[in-house]
């Protein structure tokens, strides 16, 4: 039998002996390989464009590399050398059928479960995806499940991408067009480019496009005689890229619905915020167990009733406490909108806003803990 080839993918990068792992790489299984070669190409190319244009963030190649170890079937997705997720059931010659909740009546197949949002599906054959699709099924080819799965890997590990090289690519751009920003940040106010990669990141951790970073810098050079915290000078790019990133919590009706935090429990709040020493750090509130516990129940609580109401939950809160309190947020309900009120206001006359909740936690007081403040 005669030993196929194999092929070289535009895409791909292949290891010699001391090289470094990339920073996101693919590995797939022979069938796979054998017959969806190009389509994959075409799907990792989407999915930097993706990317880039969500984030601002041009991704390096993905790595493509054939794997005989796993399942023919199967993938694996490595982060900077680290496996952190893969499956082993795509077919080809299949596609899988997913319930979105208007399904007419069941498909016959083979009941498999979908990788990347974990929800049950049914794998059949491609000559009845018609089929499927009469029945309300929405229809995803494999290639397509490895794009989804991509996507989301690189959306949770967004700031893991942005290294000093990608950092100084970012500077040099406005160096061409707006060479004066620039020495007056890194020159004339001695910053560094490890701090703005922190503030990018934050930015990034919060899905807030980079992609402007003319007015990133611009932003930071005002503020800079005013402040050195890098908080700070993150909350003030923020409100000045608010323009970018509110009209998406707003939808077609130009209304925000928001959850807003009752003034008693951000003047508790406030004396509660806890600044760590390290400047890499996001500062975060200092709760007793009690405390801690009355929040998240409050936080989930006012959460729910939102999406009962058919809206996403936003939290509004003012300008100071505002990163303490997406910190918060984070880990209880996921990368909810956490806003401030000088990022609304500047948008304010051309939107409506509307207080649907009103965050109030009986258990957290003014004085009731003492402050904990630096």
């Amino acid at each position: 039998m005669q030993k196929r080839k194999r092929r070289k993918y535009d895409d791909e990068c292949y290891f010699g002996f001391g090289e470094q792992p990339r920073p996101l790489e693919l590995q797939i299984g022979l069938y796979l390989s054998y017959r969806s070669s190009e389509a994959l190409l075409r799907e990792t190319r989407y999915v930097r464009n993706q990317i880039d244009a969500e984030f601002g963030l041009p991704l390096p190649p993905i790595c493509i590399r054939d794997n005989p170890c796993i399942a023919h079937s199967g993938y694996k997705i490595l982060l900077h050398g680290v496996e952190v997720a893969g499956y082993d059931k795509l077919w080809l010659g299949h596609v899988l059928c997913l319930n979105t909740g208007s399904v007419t009546e069941e498909l016959v197949g083979e009941k498999i479960m979908e990788p990347v949002f974990e929800t049950h599906g049914i794998a059949v054959r491609e000559d009845r995806a018609e089929e499927a699709k009469s029945l309300g099924y929405l229809v995803v080819e494999p290639t397509a499940v490895i794009r989804t799965h991509l996507i989301e890997i690189i959306k949770k590990n967004i700031t893991k991408f942005l290294d000093q090289s990608m950092v100084n690519t970012l500077i040099n751009k406005v160096r061409d067009k707006n060479p004066d920003v620039v020495d007056d940040v890194f020159f004339m106010n001695n910053f560094s480019t490890a701090k703005l990669k922190t503030i990018l990141n934050w930015l990034l951790e919060e899905g807030i496009c980079i992609r402007n970073m003319n007015t990133i810098l611009e932003t930071i050079a005002e503020y800079l005689e005013e402040t050195k915290n890098l908080i700070e000078l993150m909350e003030k790019v923020r409100e000045k890229l608010a323009y970018q990133f509110l009209p998406k919590l707003a939808g077609n009706n130009k209304v925000f619905h928001v959850i807003r935090v009752s003034q008693g429990l951000a003047e508790a709040l406030a004396e509660r915020i806890y600044y760590p020493q390290s400047k890499n750090e996001i500062p975060y509130y200092a709760l007793s167990p009690v405390e801690n516990k009355a929040f998240d129940n409050s936080i989930r609580q006012k959460a729910r009733c939102m999406k009962e109401k058919g809206y996403e939950p936003v939290f509004l809160i003012i300008s100071s406490l505002r990163t303490a309190l997406s910190n918060s947020l984070r880990p209880r309900i996921g990368n909810w909108p956490c806003i401030s009120d000088k990022e609304l206001y500047s948008v304010s006359n051309d939107y409506t806003i509307v207080v649907e909740e009103e965050l109030e936690v009986d258990e957290i007081k003014v004085n009731e803990s003492g402050s904990c403040c630096n």
